[in-house]
C-alpha cells in the first residue's frame, strides 16, 4: 500500500541493471529526511523509433516487437516504436537498421536517462509509494523502493562529500598511501613495511592490498554522496582499479554490488567514473564544466590561484622526491598527501563547484558529474517538450544531419587610436533574446520550397512558422527564474542558467548534436549582424560616432569631453535605444522585441591597438581605464596579459606599460629600466613559457614548436603544460636548464609586441631604446 505522504529526494546516479534476463532502472540518491535511497522499476522497456514506411523491412532484420504511434518525425512522417528486451540489444538492431539505408529515431538515447525523459524528473523527485530498510534487503542505502509513483520535485540538497588522493612510486605501480578528507574526517592510511614505526595518527599496514581493501572499507562506513580529488578519475581510480585487477580482486566503493567502471562519452571527451550510488566529481573537470579558465589545471597552479597557498612540495621530479620522503621522512610524507587531498577539496568549496553540479542537474536533468555536458543537457529538455508534442527526433549519427557551415558573431572594423570617455553598451544575452524574439527553434524550421509569405524570415534566408518554438518557451521560463535568482542572492543557481541558456546556440551549431541546424545556428548570428548594424546607424545618425563592435557590444565615442556627462548620455541612449530596436523590430518582422540594450561601463579611456605592421585594427583585442565604486583599475581583453601563452615578464611589462600610459607616468624610462634588469638577470623568475602538451611528443614529425623540443629533453611521465625557457642552446624545461637564458629572445618576442603598441602612439621605436637601431644604420 502506497505512504500516505511523498517524500522529496535528489538523484545521484540513474543506472540500470540487467535482472533475469530484463532491465531494471536503479535511481541512488539522498532524501530530504537525510536518508539514503534506491528506487527500482522494471516497469521501463528499452525503445526506439522508425517510419511507419520502413515497418516490415525493419522486421524482416530481426526487430522483436514493432507497434503503431501516434507520433510523428519532425518532417510530419508516422512513426512505429520498436521494443527490444535489454538495453544493449538497441545499438545492435540500430545499426542494422541503418546500414539497410533506414533511419531510426532516439535509438542512442541511454536507458536510463530515457527514463527520466519520459516523467519529467530533473534533479529532484518526489516518491510515493512503500519502502523497507535498504540495508536489510543487502543494499547500501537507507530506504529501498520498488516500483513507486514518482513525479518532478523542487527540492535543492546539501550533499556530502569526501575528497582522497593517492600517492605512489614514480611508475604508479605501487600504492603507498591514500589520504581522506571531508566530512570530519582527515585521515592518511599508509604502507609501512615491517619492523618500520608508522607517523604518529596514520594508520599503517603491511602491504598495498590490505590498504587497498582498508580504503574501499573505508569510503563505504563515511558514506559520501560524492567522491572527488584532482585528476581522480585518469589518475587515482585508474591506478586503483589497476591494483585491485592484479591482486584478482575489484574496487568496489558504492552504495550497491559491482566495481567501479571507467569510461569516456565520447573518443576525445573526458573520462567519467561510475561507482553506483555516488558521484565522482573529477575537480579539473568540474573546473572545466564551470568554464572556470586557469594557466594551468594542475593542483599547485590552481590552489594557489584560488586559496592563495599550494601543495608542499614544489618543482624538482616529484615522483622521486615523493618516495624519497616516504622512505626517510614518512611525516612530511604524510603531510603532503593529506595536503593534496584537502587541497582539492577546498577549491571545490571556495568556488561552489559542487552546488554549482547540484544546479545543473536540477535544470537539465543530468547527474551532477556531467556538469559540462552542454549537448548532453540540451538532448534531456528537448526531447522533453518534443515527446509532448507527440514528435521524436533523429539518432545521432544517421546521416541526415543538415549540412552547411555556421557562422560566428559579427565584429565591426575597429578604428586604431587611444580615446576618452568611451561608452560601451552590450545586448544582453544576445543569441537567447534573438531566439525569444523571432521564434527561432528546429520545430519550426520551413523547408525552403514550402515557406509562404506568412512565414518570418530570417536574414539568412530561413524561414520560421509563426507558432510557439520549444527553444523560446524554454527561454521564456530561465529568465526570469535568473532574474529570480539573482534577486534572492543565488548566484549559483543564477550562474548555472546563465551557463544553460548561453549553450542553446553552441549546441545548434554542433554537428554531434541530434538537433544541428546550420539553417537555425546560421539564423540567429544573421540577426544578430543585423542588430549590431542596425544599432550602429542609429547611433551615428545621431552624431556619436563607433568605434568598434563585436557581437552584442558596441563601442561608442560620445563626443563629450567630461565623464559624468558620457555616462549620463550613455543611460539615456540606452533607454532610447532599446525603444528604437523594438519598434523597428515590430515593424519589420511584426514581433515583439525581446531584446535588452544595457549601457554596460564608461572607459575613461580606451586603445584601440593596430594589427602589428598594419593600419587596420586588432579584432577582439582593446585595453581602458574604468572607474568603479571610486577605485581605477586597467582592464585587459584579449591582450597578452590576460593570455596564458606570454610569460610572466610580458604580462607585468604590458600592465605596468598601460597604467603608466593611461595616468601620464613615465614609459621610455620604465622600459629602458626592464631591459637592463631582463639582460642583467634580474627577471629571470619571469621567464618560463607554459604550453600544453596535447598529444606525445614523439607524434611531432613535421614540425617541432619550442614547448615540445623542451618535453623531448625531459625523461618519465610528462606534464600536461609543459614549463619552458628559452637559452642559447634552444628551449629546455624550466627546471632543467643546462644552457644560459636567450635573453634577446625575449626582447624580441616578449617585450618588443607589447611596447610597440604604446610607444607608436608616444611616437617613439622599440629599437631605438635597445640600442639596435643606431647600430643596424636605421637613426
Amino acid at each position: 500500500m502506497d505512504s500516505p505522504e511523498p517524500v522529496r529526494g535528489f538523484i545521484l546516479q540513474p543506472t540500470y541493471r540487467i535482472d533475469r534476463g530484463r532491465p531494471l532502472v536503479h535511481l541512488y540518491g539522498r532524501l530530504e529526511t537525510g536518508e539514503t535511497f534506491l528506487v527500482r522499476d522494471r516497469r521501463q522497456v528499452p525503445a526506439f523509433y522508425v517510419r511507419e514506411s520502413d515497418r516490415e523491412r525493419v522486421r524482416e532484420l530481426g526487430a522483436p516487437w514493432i507497434g503503431e504511434t501516434d507520433r510523428t518525425t519532425l518532417a510530419g512522417d508516422p512513426v512505429d516504436r520498436v521494443e527490444v528486451p535489454r538495453p544493449p540489444d538497441a545499438p545492435t538492431l540500430r545499426d542494422r537498421i541503418h546500414k539497410a539505408g533506414m533511419p531510426t529515431y532516439e535509438a542512442d538515447v541511454r536507458f536510463a536517462v530515457r527514463y527520466l525523459i519520459d516523467r519529467g524528473i530533473r534533479g529532484a523527485l518526489e516518491i510515493r509509494g512503500r519502502s523497507v530498510p535498504g540495508h536489510a534487503a543487502g543494499q547500501g542505502v537507507d530506504r529501498l523502493f520498488d516500483e513507486p509513483r514518482l513525479a518532478p520535485a523542487d527540492w535543492t540538497p546539501r550533499l556530502s562529500v569526501l575528497s582522497f588522493d593517492i600517492e605512489t612510486d614514480p611508475s604508479a605501480d605501487t600504492l603507498l598511501s591514500v589520504a581522506l578528507f571531508g566530512g570530519g574526517v582527515a585521515e592518511v592510511h599508509m604502507v609501512v613495511p615491517e619492523g618500520a614505526a608508522g607517523p604518529p595518527g596514520v594508520v599503517a599496514y603491511p602491504t598495498e592490498a590490505d590498504l587497498l581493501a582498508a580504503f574501499a572499507h573505508r569510503v563505504r562506513e563515511i558514506d559520501p554522496d560524492v567522491i572527488t580529488g584532482w585528476n581522480v578519475v585518469d589518475f587515482d581510480l585508474r591506478v586503483l582499479a589497476g591494483i585491485a585487477e592484479r591482486y584478482g580482486g575489484v574496487l568496489e566503493l558504492g552504495r550497491g554490488p559491482g566495481s567501479i567502471r571507467i569510461s569516456r562519452t565520447w573518443r576525445r571527451g573526458p573520462s567519467r567514473a561510475s561507482v553506483p550510488g555516488r558521484v565522482v566529481l573529477d575537480g579539473i573537470q568540474a573546473l572545466r564544466g564551470a568554464s572556470v579558465r586557469m594557466e594551468s589545471y594542475g593542483l599547485d597552479a590552481v590552489a594557489r590561484e584560488v586559496l592563495g597557498e599550494g601543495k608542499t612540495l614544489e618543482g624538482g621530479d616529484g615522483g622521486r622526491e615523493i618516495l624519497r620522503l616516504w622512505e626517510e621522512d614518512r611525516v612530511a610524507f604524510a603531510e603532503y598527501n593529506l595536503t593534496d587531498a584537502r587541497l582539492a577539496l577546498e577549491i571545490l568549496e571556495r568556488l561552489k563547484l559542487v552546488e554549482l553540479a547540484v544546479a545543473r542537474s536540477r535544470l537539465t536533468g543530468l547527474a551532477p558529474d556531467r556538469m559540462g555536458a552542454s549537448i548532453a543537457a540540451f538532448d534531456f529538455l528537448y526531447l522533453e517538450e518534443l515527446g509532448r508534442r507527440g514528435k521524436v527526433a533523429p539518432t545521432v549519427g544517421t546521416g541526415d544531419e543538415e549540412a552547411g557551415e555556421t557562422a560566428g558573431g559579427h565584429v565591426l572594423e575597429p578604428r586604431p587610436g587611444l580615446y576618452e570617455n568611451v561608452l560601451v553598451f552590450d545586448f544582453k544575452s544576445l543569441y537567447p533574446s534573438l531566439i525569444r524574439t523571432f521564434g527561432l527553434d528546429p520545430i519550426n524550421l520551413v523547408p525552403a520550397e514550402e515557406a509562404g509569405p506568412e512565414c518570418l524570415v530570417a536574414p539568412n534566408g530561413a524561414a520560421f512558422r509563426r507558432e510557439p518554438g520549444i527553444l523560446p518557451a524554454m527561454l521564456d521560463e530561465l529568465f526570469p527564474r535568473r532574474e529570480e535568482a539573482r534577486r534572492a542572492g543565488d548566484e549559483v543557481a543564477a550562474f548555472a542558467i546563465k551557463i544553460l541558456m548561453n549553450s542553446f546556440y553552441g549546441v545548434l551549431a554542433t554537428p554531434a548534436c541530434r538537433f544541428h541546424s546550420p539553417a537555425v545556428a546560421n539564423a540567429i548570428t544573421a540577426f544578430g549582424r543585423q542588430v549590431l548594424l542596425w544599432t550602429r546607424g542609429r547611433i551615428e545618425e545621431r552624431g556619436p560616432r563607433v568605434l568598434y563592435g563585436d557581437t552584442d557590444s558596441l563601442f561608442v565615442e560620445p563626443g563629450e569631453g567630461d565623464a559624468e556627462a558620457a555616462r549620463a548620455m550613455g543611460e539615456a541612449m540606452a533607454e532610447e535605444l532599446n525603444r528604437d530596436v523594438a519598434a523597428w523590430i515590430r515593424e519589420r518582422y511584426g514581433v515583439e522585441s525581446r531584446l535588452e540594450l544595457q549601457f554596460e561601463r564608461l572607459y575613461l579611456k580606451l586603445l584601440l591597438p593596430p594589427v602589428r605592421g598594419s593600419a587596420r585594427g586588432a579584432r577582439k583585442r582593446y585595453v581602458g581605464l574604468v572607474e568603479e565604486e571610486g577605485r581605477r583599475e586597467t582592464v585587459f581583453t584579449g591582450m597578452e596579459v590576460v593570455r596564458r601563452d606570454w610569460t610572466d615578464l610580458a604580462r607585468q611589462v604590458q600592465r605596468e606599460l598601460y597604467e603608466r600610459l593611461f595616468g601620464d607616468r613615465p614609459v621610455v624610462e620604465y622600459l629602458e629600466g626592464v631591459l637592463e634588469e631582463l639582460r642583467d638577470g634580474r627577471l629571470d623568475a619571469l621567464l618560463v613559457y607554459h604550453k600544453g602538451l596535447r598529444k606525445d611528443p614523439s607524434e611531432y614529425t613535421s614540425t617541432t614548436p619550442p614547448h615540445v623540443a623542451a618535453a623531448r629533453k625531459l625523461s618519465g611521465p610528462l606534464p600536461d603544460v609543459m614549463a619552458y625557457v628559452m637559452t642559447d642552446g634552444g628551449p629546455e624545461p624550466a627546471e632543467r636548464r643546462h644552457h644560459p637564458y636567450d635573453y634577446e629572445h625575449y626582447v624580441d618576442k616578449q617585450i618588443r609586441p607589447v611596447a610597440e603598441p604604446v610607444l607608436h602612439l608616444l611616437g617613439r621605436d622599440f629599437d631605438e631604446l635597445t640600442g639596435r637601431g643606431y647600430q643596424m644604420g636605421l637613426f
